[in-house]
């Protein structure tokens, strides 16, 4: 198991630019909190001894952090996958580095066999997944290639300069002033067994299509580019409603594999 020293995390943190984090901090630990409240006990109890330096919800930024070290600059196509309107994943030609499906579908198998081979071990593919499923689920990380997901399209979010991927990773989110655990506890109110189960028995491909349905709504401030109180009010629910589903399908892949 890796040990990561509070030194080293420290650097990795101080190196590492925040613009540049799918979901922003905010988001990816309200996967892990939200997945935190769905895992069995057993599951619970075993993923928290494998997990040596951070609890379940704090391991979601891990794979940003590490982008600062050049051995880990593969995993860059990792977080995302580029699929053209009109067409689906099985249309396109794989990126040979690999893309979030294949990645999340990989770890997936290896954490059963417990046969690592894309990531160095259990603790560190743990990590890798609680990033992944959470980026699958941000409609612009299932993007457009000609605007890198969003990335080339700029606006101001309440008259400061950004662009619309980092509006969706991070500005939607932070701007309600919520800590993780407060969003936490607002979207997982009312979601019961059923709804639970429902969103579980879906396929990672199936996870890639509903963010490919969301897309296009993204892009529906017109020639208004000044991002203001109108745009959140229309994409706020979308935003709570995908966080939820990827802390609860999370929980459902770590309730099969530990228990």
């Amino acid at each position: 198991m890796v040990k990561w020293s509070r030194i080293g995390i420290l650097t990795i943190l101080s190196v590492w630019s925040v613009s540049a984090l799918a979901w922003g901090k905010t988001g990816h630990r309200v996967v892990g909190y939200v997945a935190q409240q769905h895992l069995s006990e057993v599951a619970s109890q075993r993923v928290d001894s494998i997990l040596s330096n951070y609890a379940l919800e704090m391991s979601g930024n891990f794979m940003d952090f590490i982008k600062a070290d050049t051995a880990y600059r593969h995993m860059g196509s990792w977080h995302y996958v580029s699929i053209p309107d009109g067409q689906s994943y099985e249309d396109i030609t794989p990126n040979p580095k690999g893309d979030v499906i294949w990645a999340i579908e990989t770890l997936i198998a290896e954490l059963k066999t417990k046969q690592f081979k894309i990531v160095p071990n259990e603790e560190f593919a743990i990590m890798v997944l609680v990033h992944l499923v959470g980026d699958i689920h941000q409609p612009l990380h299932v993007g457009l290639a000609e605007d890198r997901g969003g990335n080339s399209v700029k606006v101001e979010f309440f008259g400061e300069e950004s662009n619309l991927h980092r509006v969706w990773d991070s500005e939607l989110i932070d701007h309600q002033g919520l800590s993780y655990t407060e969003w936490g506890n607002h979207i997982n109110r009312g979601v019961d067994s059923t709804q639970v189960a429902q969103w579980q028995a879906s396929t990672v491909i199936g996870w890639a299509e509903e963010s490919q349905s969301l897309r296009t709504a993204c892009y529906d401030f017109g020639k208004y580019t000044n991002l203001k109180y109108r745009y959140i009010y229309r994409h706020i629910h979308t935003i709570e409603e995908r966080l939820e589903r990827a802390g609860v399908r999370l929980a459902g892949i770590l309730n099969e594999i530990y228990g």
